[in-house]
């Protein structure tokens, strides 16, 4: 018993053993397998990876194009903003640029005279029926000028009342040689809408709206036998596709040639702006050469000049300091310009260097002051904040007025006088002969013609020349804005 135990173990669990094994050899290592590795869930067989479930997506997602088209078909065919045509702009009467409104008025009527006894006489309507009936069928080629869209479904609803009332006559048959399912007048004003609203819409919109009347004339043709009417709906469709056809290419036409014209303007435009940016540019590159060079001569010159005399006097020595403190200024303000001048736009970045205002006069006087006139200034009235334009024309006005006494009246007196007023800002320049030598003019000269511009951009007057005792006097009166007046 005891030596029949191991065999009986051996046959039962050793694959190899003689005995009636119950597990399998596959089913053994897979047992092994799993034994050897944690567990981490049933174990599966598949080893492809996971697919989840595919979402479900709008059929928006799905067909974009499709999806946008018919958005917009929607929007285009079932929105009625006013759309008036605008009128024409090539003929100056008022009345004949009124033209397309007076043709549509016309049209209308001469067709809803002739639609309303072809109504009477076809569908046996009392004649206030058939007029209304006619005129709500003719009524849309006017509306068409500023609801295109409107005016057409309702021009294409009105086909149903004559294409019902000439159904049901007779026992349901139509009369012989009637048109269906439109009257002749009916297709004429459903055709003019159709023309005008094809001018005034997307190609895509009247491409829809020829697919539309194709669909509702067979739709109304086939209630009835083909032999017992004469159907109009192929000769509506025939017209319909030729006039779209011509409105498309007089409307194409057209657009490409406004297209031809703004790429003209926007061309032109673009020559301007090139030729002025050249000419800024020359004038920038000659200022940089002449003016600037000579500038940074007289300021180097200036600083170096009272090294070059022993023990100068402090007058010689603050009188040099000046010219090269002028030279200096001259200089920054000359690189802005430069910069302005090279620049395709003159504030690229919203900044600038700060402009001379009212507040620097005190300063300008001072420094021509100290260049040898004697200056008497006065100022009159309460000084106020001005726009910074006024403000910066008054300041060149008083500099050029100083700089010409200073120049072509050496060693004169002066007196400066800048008046606020309720209504305006005054100023006043005079000086007295000169009591030096004049040096001979150096060009034609360009400041009083400047002086002249600024005060007439401002809506001022400048008054300038001699006086009876001899004095020169610069009169200037500028206006303020009515901001400034306020």
């Amino acid at each position: 018993m005891t030596g029949a135990a191991p065999e009986r173990g051996r046959a039962r669990n050793s694959p190899t053993g003689r005995g009636k094994c119950p597990l399998s050899r596959r089913r053994l290592r897979t047992r092994r397998r799993v034994r050897a590795r944690p567990y981490h869930g049933p174990v599966t067989t598949d080893t492809s990876p996971v697919r989840r479930p595919p979402e479900r997506r709008a059929d928006g997602a799905r067909f974009p194009r499709l999806t946008g088209l018919l958005r917009a078909l929607r929007h285009d065919l079932f929105v009625f903003p006013v759309h008036p045509m605008p009128a024409w702009s090539r003929v100056t009467h008022p009345l004949l640029r009124r033209l397309p409104l007076i043709l549509t008025v016309l049209l209308a009527t001469d067709l809803a005279i002739p639609g309303a006894m072809l109504l009477a006489e076809r569908l046996d309507l009392v004649w206030p029926l058939a007029a209304a009936l006619s005129v709500a069928q003719t009524a849309p080629v006017v509306l068409a000028l500023t609801r295109p869209m409107a005016a057409w479904w309702i021009s294409l609803a009105t086909a149903l009342p004559y294409a019902i009332g000439l159904a049901v006559q007779d026992g349901g048959t139509p009369a012989d040689g009637a048109p269906w399912p439109w009257a002749e007048t009916q297709v004429m004003a459903h055709l003019a809408v159709t023309l005008i609203a094809a001018w005034r819409v997307a190609p895509r919109v009247y491409l829809a709206q020829w697919g539309i009347t194709l669909l509702f004339g067979g739709a109304l043709s086939l209630t009835v036998p083909p032999r017992a009417a004469v159907p109009d709906a192929a000769a509506l469709l025939l017209f319909s596709a030729v006039g779209l056809a011509i409105v498309a290419a007089v409307r194409g036409r057209s657009e490409i040639r406004q297209q031809l014209k703004r790429q003209q303007a926007l061309t032109e435009q673009e020559r301007t702006r090139r030729t002025l940016l050249e000419e800024r540019t020359r004038i920038a590159r000659e200022l940089h050469d002449v003016v600037a060079h000579h500038m940074s001569v007289i300021a180097v010159q200036a600083e170096a000049a009272p090294y070059r005399v022993a023990d100068p006097p402090p007058e010689l020595s603050d009188s040099f300091a000046g010219i090269r403190a002028n030279a200096l200024s001259a200089l920054t303000e000359l690189r802005h310009i430069l910069g302005m001048l090279r620049s395709a736009d003159p504030n690229p970045d919203g900044r600038r260097s700060p402009q001379p205002t009212m507040a620097d006069i005190d300063e300008l006087v001072a420094n021509v002051r100290s260049a040898g006139l004697r200056i008497e200034a006065s100022v009159t009235g309460v000084p106020r904040p001005l726009s910074r334009h006024l403000e910066l024309s008054a300041y060149r006005i008083v500099q050029e007025a100083l700089s010409n006494a200073l120049r072509h009246a050496p060693g004169c007196r002066v007196e400066f006088e800048l008046s606020y007023g309720p209504a305006g800002l005054g100023i006043r320049v005079a000086n007295s002969p000169a009591t030096a030598a004049v040096p001979p003019p150096d060009g034609a000269g360009h400041g009083v013609v400047g002086m002249r511009e600024r005060a007439a951009v401002l809506g001022g007057a400048l008054d300038i020349g001699p006086r009876e005792d001899g004095w020169f006097e610069v009169t200037v009166s500028l206006p303020l804005g009515k901001d400034e007046d306020a």
